[in-house]
């Protein structure tokens, strides 16, 4: 009988008798093959797992540097205002916003426009206003008024300056 030269595996021959030994001596050297190489490929899958992680934090922290955490070029608000015009208003800010504060006040009201403060001032996290208010994966958008004007707040009325500030 002949075996062969990587392994060791019997090779058998016309006028060889075939062993229980021989044959059990095989298998057992072909599972133990099998097992060396899944300990093998899992110890390997578990480095190239341990490169992909540094790598990843290494990534993080190189864009943490350069603007991911606060910084004066990165901040993690954006503030702005629009003009409501009566329809609609989408404002980009590059970022879903997770919270909006808008604040449509006039800055000197009059005694017949007092009752107003309330009604153009609106804090949200997309939830308690979103009918209101849609948030959007670039920003947000302020919903048309009701044409009856029982929409409050109202975040689009025409001619009137809204200040706001999203955070990320």
């Amino acid at each position: 009988m002949n075996h062969t030269k990587n392994y060791g595996l019997p090779q058998w021959e016309l006028n060889d008798l075939i062993k229980m030994e021989d044959f059990n001596s095989a298998m057992s050297n072909i599972e133990n093959g099998l097992n060396s190489n899944k300990s093998a490929a899992e110890a390997g899958d578990a480095e190239l797992q341990r490169q992909v992680n540094a790598a990843n934090a290494k990534a993080e922290a190189a864009q943490s540097a350069a603007g991911g955490a606060y910084s004066p070029a990165f901040k993690p608000y954006a503030v702005g205002s629009y003009v409501g015009n009566g329809q609609e208003r989408r404002v980009e800010l590059g970022f879903r916003p997770s919270f909006v504060i808008i604040s449509g006040i006039m800055e000197s009201p009059g005694a017949t426009n007092f009752n107003t403060f309330y009604v153009y001032g609106g804090i949200t996290s997309g939830e308690s206003l979103k009918h209101r208010l849609i948030f959007t994966d670039t920003g947000f958008i302020a919903v048309k008024d009701d044409p009856a004007g029982y929409t409050y707040p109202n975040f689009t009325l025409s001619g009137r300056r809204y200040d706001y500030i999203a955070f990320r």
